[in-house]
């Protein structure tokens, strides 16, 4: 079994601008969760089957600190699966091999106030097989497939469905102080009772190199959404974003910047370029090798465009506790 809490102080302010009218609205939380790292409760087991073989499974569950609760509706981690020489195959749900890529690049681990947003294919795939290689010198390579269809059929009428499929995969190499890593992933949809699919596809580049003073992270992630109702209209999203942490003793410093591009497309034609840039400081305090105080704060999913703009900045202090 093992655990992690988190909580303290938090404020979140989003901003939106429409010519001249400004809309704000401000969140503060005396205490809330997650703002370095999210709260999660598991189980996680191995069997040894002999010959190599292990049988291995693991679930989590959200742990809700501000409200007392386990957030056992919320889907986490929950796998079962075998491992040997041939690599690891597991069953259930699971980060998305895109999803991992991009955490690769991100000195704040992807939680909270961070400058990488952009998540083509979601963070976790459910119903899915995950299929990992062993290491070569270093390298692995993970694929997912997930897949569900629904089919209903009613006398007299046309048989309608529901499909719905996600899938990815990415190559990473660790190395020493160097991890850099190639991700893909795709979410598709069609049901024919709106007679239109859905289709998300994306992929990321990230490293990060520790200097022993300082780690350095980069990342590139690009994404392009193409609705149902809205088959000819195309929507194309694209982040840089680069990160250094800097450890001083218990102290260790985070800082992150990045920029955010989205374009919609229309019969070809192009609705203009919403930019913005993204920014993230923090620093957190070891008082022992399982708790860490922290505080950070940063703007991030910010875009403009003639006029119309919007960002959302987050400041966060608490405690985070891992057993």
């Amino acid at each position: 079994m093992y655990g992690r809490l988190d909580a303290g102080f938090n404020q979140t302010k989003n901003s939106s601008t429409d010519g001249s009218i400004t809309t704000t609205t401000t969140v503060h939380d005396f205490v809330k969760e997650d703002g370095l790292s999210t709260g999660l409760l598991g189980i996680r087991g191995t069997e040894d089957l002999g010959g190599g073989l292990k049988a291995k499974f693991v679930h989590e569950m959200d742990l809700d600190i501000n409200a007392g609760k386990l957030g056992v509706d919320k889907g986490r981690d929950s796998t079962i699966g075998l491992e040997g020489g041939f690599g690891e195959v597991r069953l259930g749900r699971s980060y998305t091999p895109l999803f991992t890529t991009i955490g690769v690049s991100d000195p704040f681990a992807t939680t909270g106030a961070t400058t990488v947003n952009l998540y083509v294919d979601g963070v976790r795939a459910s119903n899915a097989v995950f299929y990992t290689t062993p290491s070569f010198s270093g390298f692995t390579a993970r694929v997912m497939v997930a897949n569900s269809t629904e089919k209903t059929a009613t006398t007299g009428l046309a048989t309608t469905s529901k499909k719905n499929a996600n899938q990815g995969f990415y190559g990473m190499y660790v190395n020493g102080p160097l991890t850099a890593a190639f991700g893909y992933g795709e979410v598709t949809s069609d049901d024919s009772t709106i007679a239109g699919k859905a289709k998300t596809n994306g992929s990321a580049l990230a490293a990060n190199y520790d200097l022993g003073v300082a780690k350095l992270f980069a990342g590139y992630t690009k994404g392009k959404v193409q609705g149902e109702t809205l088959a000819n209209t195309n929507t194309k999203a694209s982040e840089y974003n680069f990160g250094v942490t800097v450890p001083m003793g218990a102290v260790t410093l985070l800082g992150s910047v990045g920029r955010n591009t989205a374009e919609a497309i229309t019969d070809g034609i192009s609705g203009g370029k919403a930019k913005g840039t993204d920014f993230v400081l923090g620093a957190t305090y070891a008082l022992s090798k399982r708790t860490t105080a922290y505080a950070k704060m940063g703007t991030y999913n910010k875009f403009s465009l003639e006029g119309v703009s919007g960002k959302t900045t987050q400041t966060s202090i608490g405690l985070r506790h891992t057993f």
